[in-house]
């Protein structure tokens, strides 16, 4: 599982985070819901040690790793995927290289090997035959597919993901969220979206936590959400009034 107790995280004089407690439990996903710019993305990064910590704590397997070096926190990381917003995959490479690359990098497998777990994470993606084409021929809900594919080559224990269905029609979002399902069911990966549709949420999520300009605001599952009398819950769940 990863835990963080008591994070904070500051840029300059503004507190992004403050005092943000969490579990992501094991095998579950968490869906981080809350307002653009309320320091979701930031809260991964920094799970991640992509960002700096100003106070508190992060467990990861029950190990605490906010003072890891730079060196011990790369070994960490090899345990976890990230699919980016934009999916960043890179432009220069065909669909093939892309989901390869972890692969290519980080382990010692041949080149048969390799093509077998692009061949199968394609699959699961729904995406075989497109392995000799470029990003810039996939419309955005196919990159998403790829990202994901590149994310789950190395068979990572933690999936992150950042705002998975933006700009995508209510279509394609659906198939993604239930890619994000099919993930978990298949491979009981532990899965964190950070997100600010309400949509994906209810479809994904086992576990809901809200935050608003850093603060949690509720934290249980999402049939507690959906009866939650918390004012700002309320007003989330109809869609932003007096937020």
């Amino acid at each position: 599982m990863i835990k963080t107790v008591n994070l904070s995280k500051n840029f300059g004089d503004k507190e992004v985070l403050k005092d943000l407690s969490i579990d992501f439990e094991k095998g579950k996903t968490t869906v981080v819901l809350g307002r653009s710019g309320t320091g979701k993305s930031v809260l991964l990064k920094v799970i991640l040690r992509l960002l700096s910590i100003d106070s508190g704590e992060v467990y990861i397997d029950n190990i605490d790793t906010t003072d890891f070096s730079e060196s011990r926190m790369m070994g960490v990381r090899r345990k976890m995927g990230m699919l980016f917003q934009g999916s960043a995959l890179f432009d220069s490479m065909s669909v093939y290289e892309n989901v390869a690359f972890t692969l290519r990098e980080h382990t010692r497998l041949s080149e048969g090997e390799i093509r077998d777990i692009v061949k199968e994470k394609l699959e699961f993606v729904e995406m075989t035959g497109t392995e000799g084409l470029m990003p810039a021929e996939l419309s955005g809900g196919m990159q998403k597919r790829i990202a994901l594919a590149r994310t789950m080559a190395n068979n990572p224990d933690y999936i992150f993901f950042d705002e998975p269905t933006t700009g995508l029609d209510p279509i394609t979002a659906r198939t993604i969220n239930e890619l994000i399902i099919r993930v978990r069911e298949h491979t009981g990966t532990t899965i964190v979206v950070v997100t600010h549709d309400l949509d994906s949420a209810a479809m994904v999520a086992q576990k809901i936590v809200l935050i608003k300009e850093g603060e949690k605001y509720f934290e249980g599952t999402p049939d507690d959400f959906q009866r939650s009398d918390i004012d700002f819950v309320k007003s989330f769940r109809s869609g932003g009034k007096d937020m």
